[in-house]
């Protein structure tokens, strides 16, 4: 019937068509369709702290620095000083990294007998390799302020530093593949019920692993470009840049509280 014949406002009808009726139970249910989104200020404190990190800080500047690089695409220029400024202010974020990467040597330096020896031995060696690249990019940083001035010793430490980063890179790769293969592996006796219920169930940890594979991927690719291993142009190492240091951010950005479901509310039916 027309709504407005039988006194029903054109909106009170449009409303009356989303209530679902349980003729059984005598009960309306009333469905919000759209959630309230999330609040601003959530959203604000997620970014407070992610620079809250200096790790944040420097991956932050590290997308600004790779984005410069790609504009430029090597030229001289005012976007090739703010490339050459941004890196330069980056160093400082990594003042006693050496040491944070040597940590869980330091901290414990026997083998863990309940995963793989190869496994053991990669995750030591990364934890070394990551400490030169990061103490190579301090004595960068020193001779940058003027305390160093030998730049045979700056060149060589350039380098090991890329070297360590590649290296780290690499066996990253290899650990996320890994473990990628034990989560994905179909078990021996298996049956595809099960097994399909236990990718469901570890579908959150495959995904974290596929983005730390694809991560370390580009970055050791990342490493390979600035090393000049290979005559890609600057524009594509940016582009390698930019997805390296966007993925950093992404990992690194604290997860945000969920948005409030869709809300029912239910009323007894009136005869």
């Amino acid at each position: 019937s027309d709504p407005k014949a039988t006194g029903i406002g054109t909106h009170s009808a449009q409303a009356l068509s989303h209530l679902a009726c349980a003729p059984d139970l005598g009960v309306v249910t009333v469905f919000r369709r759209n959630p309230p989104p999330m609040s601003y200020k959530a959203q604000l404190k997620g970014v407070q702290q992610f620079l809250d990190k200096s790790d944040g800080r420097d991956k932050l500047l590290a997308t600004v620095q790779y984005v410069a690089m790609f504009i430029s695409a090597g030229q001289p220029g005012d976007v090739k000083k703010v490339q050459a400024s941004v890196a330069a202010a980056r160093k400082v974020f990594r003042i006693m990294r050496p040491l944070e990467s040597l940590n869980p040597i330091i901290q414990n330096p026997t083998l863990n007998s309940n995963r793989p020896l190869v496994l053991e031995l990669l995750a030591k060696l990364k934890s070394v390799l990551m400490a030169i690249y990061f103490g190579g990019d301090n004595i960068v940083w020193a001779s940058q302020a003027g305390i160093l001035q030998n730049k045979t010793l700056i060149l060589r430490a350039q380098k090991a530093s890329l070297y360590g980063w590649a290296g780290g890179s690499v066996i990253g790769v290899i650990t996320e593949l890994h473990e990628l293969q034990g989560l994905t592996a179909r078990r021996v006796g298996e049956v595809e019920e099960v097994y399909q219920a236990r990718l469901e169930k570890n579908g959150a940890e495959i995904t974290r692993h596929l983005l730390l594979l694809v991560h370390s991927l580009v970055q050791a690719l990342l490493a390979v470009g600035l090393l000049e291993l290979r005559p890609w142009k600057p524009r594509t190492v940016g582009m390698l840049g930019i997805i390296a240091s966007a993925l950093n951010c992404y990992m690194l950005f604290p997860a945000l509280p969920a948005p409030a479901k869709a809300s029912t509310k239910s009323f007894a039916k009136v005869a």
